[in-house]
């Protein structure tokens, strides 16, 4: 009878063993569950031949795969470079664990996603390597603000070389300047000369001091610009301005079927800003536009440059029949460094400087753009 009752008690208490255990292991699962569903980073666990047995929610943001479209496939067919992770996945297995700082995988979409890897050997209750778990973080934005640090300190750098050497132009344009000025009041003077010559040569000396005039603004808006300094504000005929801005660029068109159209008013539309700084935003965007057309390369290539206002602002418009942005740049059209440039051509610093230095002005950059027909830049600036 007593041999019975400690069978039965024997039997209960491994009972209530049996129910701890259970009641751990189900809250074991839960908070697995919990860490799978609502972690960000990607966690993963496969078997030895890196099939994927489980995926978390954090996965399938990082990667944009679900989990019914991941389910069986090799892990290695997510990676940019699949041998390369497969040595990870081996390096896990054979030492226990494997890390690796910056990883590249394919989005569904196509872009790259940067992890930090954690690789784990699986093992089974024997000592068995069953799989492996890995942890992946996604750094691809913290890479990005890295890569955007090193070409922001190489732009300071260039900002400080050429700031000196604007310092250095500056004093042989001065030179050049006295001298034509000179050269202009000896022509004038001279004797011996027909009137012909005399009215060329004058001409050919106000060229040269039109230009040595420009490069001086030019170096003078590149010290400035490196200095951060304040606009210096004018008043001037807006119409004009725009005329002779496209003077500048004409060589750039001069072998192509590309028109420059004027869609303003013959009377003058006075503003007061800085026409130095204007010259840069209005230079860069009729120069995307050039670029644009050539892309395209239309029968006959139209840039049209439109005024209005009211009175409190006036609104400049450029337009062209390019290639136009496709919808889904046009929202990274403003970020520093991005480019629909072919590597070589763009830096993706132009329109970024030019929204900073209309803002700076007091006024805004906007566009408008469908792909295959063209693009308009519209920059709304107050009168004064």
């Amino acid at each position: 009878m007593g041999s019975n009752d400690s069978l039965s008690e024997k039997l209960k208490r491994v009972s209530r063993e049996l129910s701890t255990h259970r009641m751990e292991l189900h809250q074991t699962r839960a908070y697995l569950h919990s860490i799978l569903s609502n972690s960000n980073d990607m966690i993963f666990a496969t078997d030895v031949g890196g099939i994927l047995l489980s995926f978390s929610k954090g996965g399938e943001k990082v990667l944009g795969y679900t989990w019914e479209e991941a389910a069986g496939r090799f892990i290695q067919d997510f990676a940019v470079d699949p041998g390369k992770l497969e040595e990870h996945l081996a390096a896990a297995r054979e030492k226990g664990s494997s890390v690796e700082p910056e990883f590249p995988f394919k989005h569904k979409d196509g872009h790259t996603v940067f992890c930090a890897v954690s690789l784990i050997r699986l093992t089974n209750p024997k000592g068995q390597t069953v799989g492996t778990v890995g942890i992946c973080r996604d750094i691809t934005l913290w890479k990005k603000i890295q890569d955007d640090l090193v070409r922001i300190d190489r732009l300071a750098e260039i900002g400080r070389t050429a700031a000196g050497i604007a310092h250095e132009i500056n004093n042989p344009l001065a030179i050049i300047s006295e001298i034509s000025g000179w050269a202009k009041s000896v022509v004038k003077d001279a004797g011996g000369l027909s009137g012909d010559d005399r009215e060329e040569l004058e001409t050919a000396l106000s060229r040269i001091l039109e230009q040595t005039k420009r490069c001086r603004n030019i170096t003078h808006q590149l010290l400035d610009f490196s200095r951060d300094s304040a606009p210096t504000k004018k008043s001037f005929d807006l119409h004009a301005f725009l005329r002779e801005t496209t003077t500048f660029l004409r060589p750039e068109i001069k072998h192509e079927p590309i028109e420059f159209v004027f869609d303003f008013s013959e009377k003058e539309e006075i503003v007061d800003s800085d026409p130095r700084l204007l010259e840069q935003v209005f230079v860069n965007l009729i120069t995307n536009a050039i670029y644009a057309v050539k892309e395209k390369r239309p029968d006959k290539g139209l840039i049209t440059l439109g005024v209005s206002s009211t009175e409190k602002e006036v609104r400049i418009r450029i337009s062209d029949n390019g290639k136009g942005i496709p919808h889904e740049e046009q929202e990274k059209i403003f970020e520093l460094f991005y480019t629909t440039k072919p590597p070589g051509v763009g830096t993706g610093l132009g329109l970024p400087i030019c929204q900073q230095i209309i803002q700076k002005l007091g006024g805004k950059l906007t566009l408008e753009s469908k792909p295959g027909e063209g693009t308009t830049f519209q920059v709304t600036l107050p009168r004064s």
